[in-house]
């Protein structure tokens, strides 16, 4: 299953408990400032306001009293057994969610390949110790040269023990999209020194590329992110067999 897709499924659709929480005043804004995002304003039981939104990418519904004194959170069923929540999600919530997903991809450490301006833009969560992240490099060189694609590297170091130190290296070199393609134009040849300490800084950019990439269920490199012809987000694991279908 696409690794998004289970996560959107995970996160919409199995909601099945329901919490009732004393309120305080402002329940909307203070549900904002926990980072709930508001999308749309939906069906909702009497003397209730209903909200369908999404909170750190996990969709959800949400169901305001209108004396501002109660709010539930969870799944809203009609007299039939209908559940109102999943069609909320799917008809207002998913695009914003992907949207965020597109947005907290665009905010990775990355490393640029290719031309800023190519068309399709793909996300490649990227291991140095990966022999199917260079073997990737290597195949989609006539589309980078092409200037049909550009890939961003996100740099992660989950392989080896190594790994997250020659990651940092890349991150903090003078010029990473040079060294980055030295290194894989080397086919392995290259050993990549590894940064020890890592700075701070880079330790958490690297921490964040690596939660992000648990968050989306990915457990193996490379892992691929891109937008479709329609607008929608792809996603592939591993060396895709075919590159047609996500370069073009």
């Amino acid at each position: 299953m696409n690794p998004y897709l289970k996560l959107f499924a995970v996160t919409a659709f199995a909601m099945s408990s329901t919490s009732l929480i004393a309120a305080v005043p402002s329940i909307k804004q203070k549900l904002e400032k926990d980072g709930f995002s508001f999308v749309k304003q939906i069906e909702a039981p009497a003397q209730m306001t209903g909200w369908a939104g999404h909170m750190q990418q996990n969709p959800m519904t949400v169901f305001i009293s209108n004396d501002n004194k109660y709010y539930i959170v969870g799944d809203l069923h009609n007299a039939k057994g209908d559940n109102l929540t999943v069609d909320a999600l799917n008809k207002h919530v998913k695009q914003s969610v992907l949207d965020d997903v597109w947005k907290s991809l665009e905010k990775s450490a990355w490393i640029q390949d290719g031309n800023i301006k190519a068309p399709r833009i793909i996300y490649v969560f990227s291991d140095p110790n990966c022999p199917y992240c260079h073997a990737f490099w290597e195949k989609a060189r006539p589309y980078v040269k092409a200037g049909k694609v550009q890939l961003r590297h996100i740099q992660v170091g989950v392989i080896r023990s190594e790994s997250r130190g020659q990651a940092a290296t890349l991150l903090a070199a003078s010029n990473p999209p040079q060294v980055f393609e030295a290194f894989n134009a080397a086919k392995g040849k290259q050993k990549l020194k590894e940064l020890k300490p890592i700075p701070s800084h880079l330790a958490e950019k690297l921490e964040a590329n690596e939660e992000m990439m648990n968050k989306y269920g990915f457990f193996a490199t490379p892992a691929l992110v891109w937008k479709n012809a329609q607008g929608g987000l792809e996603t592939a694991q591993g060396l895709p067999k075919d590159l047609k279908s996500v370069f073009e």
